[in-house]
């Protein structure tokens, strides 16, 4: 097995950090050979809607032996580079994630959220000029997955979990969206009917997340022609996961970095774009966080790369794995919003 493994981080070091459109596949392809099949001690129910939206569909993963009253709960948002990407990608993802923390007696919601239309062979698209999936639509399909958690996972038909313990997890641009909502208060032109973060949020995890993009990336001009109408910077740049930070009221609940424990991961052949954004988004965070100068937790995964870190979990290359399970464990060990202390091992 670890010469299986061997092989598969000499193939990373080959390709560094380059990631091009159609590697997702081959990434996948290389990974998933390694990966269980669904376990018999998970239950999985799918498709349940969320939302009017086609894509607004999620599937809830969780144990069938570990039966607690009150379960933690991760709801997972795939990437995709906001025009791509699924919940049932393939027979073994995302359901990797769901059987690993199901596992770990942790209740797993994974959801699909609208995708902006694409294709590479064309400059424009009759489909895009119609498309009504703008920007803030992903961010509104994570507040609807919200709203569905917290009506529904305490029924033992989702395990019984606690609205109180619930962790956002998105990969990409899944966490560009996730970030998008939990940062709404930094767009005036949003509406935000609440001071405090609702429905709860007891962490978040942000894994090779673009706060930023980098607009000389010909697919980015596209992506960010159709979800914000413009790829000038002045009208993106501040409704970016990090503009919309930055931009953030004093006194939001989401500058709390107490309440709202932040995982910043990402990985050592990282792509350029991601990478800058994260740490942009570190000293901004660092900068308005409360209480002042608190960081948020960042942990730089070795031997990997953008997507790899996350087709890892699940299988025995188990390290980027288990620093998240420890996060969500300490971000849901206290109870609801009464402070954590974290303690990992690098």
């Amino acid at each position: 097995m670890e010469g299986a493994y061997k092989e598969v981080y000499e193939k990373i070091v080959l390709n560094t950090d380059r990631f091009n459109l159609g590697d997702e596949e081959t990434w996948r392809q290389i990974y998933e050979p390694f990966v269980p099949g669904h376990s018999p001690r998970v239950q999985v129910t799918r498709d349940h809607r969320y939302g009017p939206a086609e894509r607004n569909v999620l599937d809830v993963y969780f144990s069938l032996e570990i039966s607690e009253t009150g379960s933690p709960v991760l709801a997972f948002f795939h990437g995709g580079g906001f025009f791509s990407g699924d919940k049932q990608w393939s027979e073994k993802y995302w359901g990797n994630i769901g059987n690993y923390f199901a596992q770990q007696g942790i209740i797993v919601v994974i959801a699909n959220h609208q995708l902006v239309p694409y294709n590479k062979n064309e400059v424009s698209s009759r489909e895009a000029e119609r498309t009504t999936i703008k920007y803030p639509a992903g961010a509104d399909d994570v507040q609807l997955v919200r709203e569905w958690i917290y009506n529904n996972i305490s029924s033992p038909q989702f395990g019984n979990g606690s609205v109180d313990k619930v962790v956002l997890f998105g990969h990409s641009s899944g966490g560009a969206h996730v970030a998008m909502n939990l940062y709404a208060a930094g767009d005036p032109e949003r509406t935000v009917t609440r001071p405090d973060v609702f429905p709860p949020v007891a962490g978040v995890i942000y894994l090779s997340v673009p706060f930023w993009y980098d607009r000389t990336r010909p697919i980015r001009q596209k992506i960010l022609q159709r979800y914000y109408g413009s790829d000038a910077e002045n009208v993106w740049g501040p409704r970016s996961a990090l503009g919309l930070f930055k931009n953030l009221p004093n006194d939001s609940a989401a500058l709390d970095a107490i309440k709202l424990p932040t995982y910043v991961g990402t990985v050592k052949w990282e792509v350029k774009e991601t990478f800058d954004g994260a740490m942009a988004f570190l000293n901004a965070y660092r900068e308005r966080s409360q209480p002042a100068g608190t960081n948020a937790i960042f942990h730089v995964l070795d031997k990997h790369n953008h997507l790899s870190n996350v087709l890892s979990i699940g299988t025995h290359d188990d390290a980027q794995a288990k620093m998240l399970r420890d996060f969500i464990r300490t971000c849901t060990s206290s109870g609801p919003n009464t402070g954590h202390k974290f303690s990992f091992k690098i």
